[in-house]
């Protein structure tokens, strides 16, 4: 039978005396008796909070002795109300004082009483230092975590498991556009978009289900009205019990990120120029097509574009109108494609076209026959008009290569091979062009063993001076003689040594070579005209020589090192170099002009001529080009234009030589026209050194 509260009190009456005797061993509680402004009775537990006996407290000490001195008030009064009859109880807290003067907190439960029939308070003492050390720790890291979310700057939220929202900091406000009071306890489906809550929630659910760490990227639309790029860093947090009590998230922005790679990449994979994809993306592209088309058993043709005579828009109107043609130029290319083909820059003014699912000619000529017809349109550039025209090499994959680099190396010599065809057209690729490239690649190894072994040699051709009929000039002309292949033509090998960068040092050769011509020549004639210089060599020179080589120092230091005077040789440039922007070409021509050493522009009429650098530059002699003195007799253009050149150049202090000259009759109407000087087979062909030594010395004074 169950023991009822009015029985169960009995029974704790008759045994108060073992239980209240219990109660004061107990080393938990101190228990007290305070009476006439003394402790009457201490346990030990009491008296050991202290730092006391028993016996130095019940009787000795009263209630204040132990208490610090800023709540004597409070327990003062707390002790009247109940001795006095105002209050019967009472709980509260206070700092007491230890015997050694240190404090404690402590917890009090005191009742009214009487003892020997005089008004008593009986109570218990807990000692609360502990807990309360260890709450207002808790208090404190509350705080501070409280500060640190706050302070975060990426918005910051937490989450009940039923994903409503128990908190966030003035970040998420701002992000959201909602004051916190508006967010706390609501879900994403009372405060967002419905389709952006429904996304929301999903990944909320899908964290429940899995707990622990959750991150992602998303689109999403803040408080600003604007759509942000987002990570989501998300993770559950665990109650006491061990269950999850729900989830605690931070949202970064990384819009700024985004569209920072995304300028990058487009800067990586695009020509700033055109817009057009640049080799990168055209590799990659390539790269994808050809795994696609084989898989579906396909075709890719490549077509590789190279525009003929940029350089000379570039050299004549400027990089700024040649860069506004290059806009133009992709714009038109890209006019004759389809949407599934892709054009891309290669760098300069070459272009690539890719047209896959395309095996068939006749569909691939058409389109490059529509792109070389849209470039050999005029170009409109501010006020100037250009022409330039397409030379376009073709190769199949994976007729021609199977490799990305085959494919490319193939398109490129095809086109190479149109170039040398004419221009303006397009080209196949075949094997045989892979033999011509390798037959490239080994003259050029040949060409350097040409340079060490003494392979290479000048030959010189006489230009006559009409008026007299004597040779004051010759130019100094290369000849390779190869151990195998016999004597190899310039036109062949130096295009072959400027792109190997092997004409500096040929061209230092050549100089020194002719220089030392010039100065066994001058040994031979009487000392009292080595200052007039008996014999002018004229040199060729490259562009390269001009802007990036060191054989025009050398030649300047060889003819001080032997005395020789500037006008011993001359320098033959072409017109548009003569026309180059480039600043070392500008520098160069003027340490020519300020040592003396004249300047001869080679076959001049065949380019873009400036007639402003003939008058502001110091040139001495102007060479017409061949092709108008071949049909001299027979076209009057020709003659016309021979006759315009030389007196221009007359009017302008300039002298003319005439090269290609083969007839008497070319000669007479030359001599008629006031021509200076000619050149040509009908006097000599080029000679070696000793041959022209001897021919000369027959034809002077």
């Amino acid at each position: 039978m169950p023991v009822t509260p009015p029985a169960l009190t009995e029974d704790l009456i008759r045994d108060s005396d073992s239980l209240f005797v219990d109660l004061l061993r107990n080393a938990l509680i101190g228990v007290y008796i305070i009476q006439d402004g003394l402790f009457r009775y201490a346990n030990p537990r009491f008296a050991g909070m202290f730092g006391y006996t028993q016996e130095e407290i019940c009787g000795l000490v009263g209630p204040f002795d132990l208490i610090s001195p800023h709540d004597h008030a409070k327990v003062q009064a707390a002790v009247a109300d109940r001795l006095e009859g105002r209050s019967d109880t009472a709980h509260y807290s206070f700092h007491g004082r230890r015997k050694d003067g240190s404090e404690l907190e402590l917890e009090v439960f005191g009742k009214r009483t009487a003892f020997e029939g005089r008004p008593a308070i009986i109570g218990m003492l807990v000692d609360i230092t502990a807990r309360q050390a260890a709450e207002r720790q808790a208090v404190e890291q509350l705080n501070f975590i409280g500060q640190l979310v706050e302070a975060i700057p990426s918005p910051l939220f937490f989450k009940d498991d039923q994903a409503r929202y128990l908190g966030c900091n003035r970040a998420f406000e701002a992000f959201m556009g909602l004051p916190r009071e508006d967010i706390v306890g609501r879900s994403v489906f009372d405060i967002s978009p419905p389709e952006l809550a429904a996304r929301y929630h999903a990944a909320d659910q899908a964290l429940f289900d899995a707990p622990g760490v959750q991150t992602y990227e998303a689109s999403v639309a803040s408080g600003d009205g604007l759509t942000h790029e987002v990570i989501f860093n998300k993770a559950t947090w665990l109650k006491s019990d061990g269950q999850v009590g729900g989830l605690v998230g931070v949202i970064t922005d990384i819009t700024e990120r985004k569209q920072t790679e995304a300028l990058i990449w487009v800067q990586a994979n695009y020509d700033a120029l055109t817009g057009l994809p640049n080799r990168r993306l055209l590799n990659d592209r390539l790269t994808e097509l050809m795994k696609k088309a084989h898989r579906n058993h396909e075709s890719i043709a490549v077509l590789f574009i190279d525009l003929d005579r940029f350089k000379e828009v570039n050299d004549v109107l400027g990089h700024d109108a040649g860069d506004r043609l290059l806009v133009e130029a992709a714009r038109r290319i890209v006019g004759c494609l389809r949407e599934t083909d892709t054009v891309a820059r290669q760098g300069g003014d070459e272009f690539t076209v890719l047209l896959p699912c395309q095996s068939d000619e006749a569909p691939i000529e058409r389109i490059a026959d529509a792109i070389i017809t849209a470039l050999d349109q005029p170009f409109t550039l501010g006020n100037d008009v250009a022409y330039v025209s397409a030379s376009i090499g073709i190769t199949l994959y994976p007729r021609d290569g199977d490799t990305l680099a085959a494919i490319l190396k193939n398109a490129d010599q095809a086109m190479y091979h149109a170039k040398d065809a004419g221009r303006n057209r397009f080209s196949y690729y075949s094997p045989s062009m892979q033999e011509h490239a390798q037959a490239r690649l080994q003259m050029g190894t040949d060409l350097r063993t040409a340079l060490t072994e003494g392979q290479l040699s000048l030959h010189y051709q006489p230009i006559l001076d009409l008026a007299s009929g004597q040779v004051f000039k010759a130019e100094a002309l290369l000849r390779w003689q190869h151990p195998t292949l016999g004597e190899i033509p310039p036109t062949e090998f130096i295009p072959v040594a400027e792109e190997l960068g092997l004409i500096d040092a040929i061209g230092s050769w050549v100089f020194e070579s002719a220089i030392a011509t010039v100065a066994r020549w001058r040994a031979l004639w009487p000392a009292d005209d080595h200052a007039n210089c008996p014999l002018q060599i004229s040199i060729n020179a490259s562009p390269r020589q001009f802007t990036g080589g060191r054989s025009i120092d050398g030649l300047l230091a060889r003819l001080a090192a032997l005395g020789l005077p500037g006008h011993c040789v001359a320098i033959e440039i072409t017109e548009g170099m003569l026309l180059d922007k480039h600043p070392a070409v500008a520098a160069q021509l003027g340490r020519l002009a300020a040592a003396g050493v004249p300047v001869t522009i080679d076959d001049f009429g065949t380019g873009y001529s400036a007639m402003a650098y003939l008058k502001r530059l110091d040139i001495d002699t102007l060479k017409i080009d061949r092709s108008f003195i071949r049909d001299l007799t027979t076209d009057p253009g020709d003659l016309a234009i021979a006759e315009a050149i030389i007196a221009m150049a007359h009017k302008l202090g300039i002298r003319v030589v005439a090269e290609g000259v083969e007839t008497l009759e070319q000669q007479s109407r030359l001599n008629d026209a006031g021509c200076d000087y000619s050149q040509g087979f009908l006097f000599s062909r080029p000679l070696p050194e000793a041959e022209f030594f001897d021919l000369i010395s027959r034809h002077r004074p």
